[in-house]
């Protein structure tokens, strides 16, 4: 399976080394890279990718023949079984080729795949997991959240003929993508996300101008209007019964891991079956469930529901002997367990100094036991 990676620039040419550098750290090594300048007026990004082109020849530049060609039809130029839409403000994880490879291979009803995003603000402060939380597979017949690191086979010739104007390209291609199969909406943390202010997305507009891009969104739903089911629905849901639970381990190092890792996952409500699929979304990782192994791990990520939480002086002292030093994060989901000063407190009792970033109804604490 080869992956065509498109990445269309609009200025931001200070960013083209840092983005071939995440393509060559990527731990899955059958890919090429597809580059194009979106006509800049300043910071053009040309020459540099046509100097890496020269010296790549995975890397190949890609002359388009009118404004935003590549953004809203990345398979221009791609010879890949899967293409993946990397914009020049995004961050992918090493293993986000390897991982979506493992996924596409096995089911084969799968169109397109995305995942989840560590989001940053200018200073490199976290903003949020993507969405807070708040999203929920299969609540709609089709997929209508923003997918992040889009991926999806090779096999639509032409998403638009250039009657497309705003920033719904996504939106354009998961509907074309759902039409022929699934989409994949994976609960696993595979790149960062700069949340940018002067995007195209977030840029102020008049009344008018927010008519016409509804417009353009009503457009592109009409074309498809078989997957407006309510008795159907358009997303791989395999790991729907762990989505939310495998949110504890969203913000965890081994998302980031190029090599297999030992890791622990404390969560006392867990049933077979979740443990079953979270071994299978993080099958390139060693992911144990019982803290009383008296084994060393690389990382501890953590529940705080009330059942762990009631254990969690026990599970302490145990650690302290075992792990001493590792890397432990623990989220808190206020919905399922609203004492978030009673577990501050119960934390800094049991791990003094720690630090934590919250969005939403989540909060993850960040220290080491």
């Amino acid at each position: 399976m080869k992956f065509s990676i498109s990445t269309s620039f609009y200025k931001r040419s200070d960013k083209v080394q840092h983005i071939y550098q995440q393509i060559l750290d990527q731990t899955y090594t059958n890919w090429e890279w597809i580059v194009t300048d979106d006509f800049s007026e300043e910071n053009n990004a040309e020459q540099l990718l046509k100097e890496i082109c020269e010296k790549d020849p995975r890397v190949k530049y890609y002359h388009q023949s009118r404004k935003k060609e590549c953004f809203y039809n990345p398979q221009r130029g791609a010879s890949g079984d899967i293409i993946v839409m990397l914009d020049s403000d995004d961050y992918a994880y090493p293993k986000l080729l390897e991982v979506y490879h493992n996924f596409l291979s096995k089911h084969p009803e799968v169109m397109g795949i995305c995942c989840l995003s560590h989001t940053i603000d200018s200073q490199g402060q976290f903003v949020e997991i993507q969405g807070g939380g708040n999203f929920k597979t299969g609540y709609s017949p089709t997929f209508n959240y923003t997918p992040m690191s889009r991926a999806f086979r090779n096999i639509y010739p032409e998403f638009d003929d250039g009657s497309m104007k705003w920033y719904q390209n996504d939106t354009n291609i998961v509907r074309h993508m759902e039409y022929l199969g699934k989409w994949f909406y994976l609960p696993r943390t595979l790149c960062e996300y700069y949340y940018s202010t002067d995007t195209v997305s977030r840029s102020s507009r008049s009344e008018e101008e927010w008519m016409d891009v509804e417009r353009e969104r009503l457009f592109i739903e009409n074309k498809f209007p078989s997957l407006h089911n309510d008795n159907k629905c358009s997303q791989f849901l395999y790991f729907l019964p762990i989505e939310d639970i495998a949110r504890d381990l969203s913000i965890g190092l081994l998302n980031k891991y190029t090599t297999r890792k030992n890791i622990l996952y404390i969560n006392l409500d867990l049933k077979p079956y979740e443990k079953q699929l979270l071994k299978e979304l993080f099958f390139d990782h060693n992911l144990y469930f019982n803290f009383n192994l008296h084994a060393t791990f690389d990382e501890i990520l953590v529940s705080l529901n009330p059942s762990t939480c009631d254990e969690l002086h026990e599970i302490t002292q145990i650690l302290l002997k075992t792990n001493l030093n590792t890397p432990i994060k623990f989220r808190l989901d206020s919905r399922v367990n609203p004492n978030f000063n009673e577990i501050d407190q119960l934390i800094n009792s049991l791990y003094g100094d720690y630090g934590w970033v919250a969005s939403g109804h989540e909060t993850y604490f960040i220290s080491a036991v």
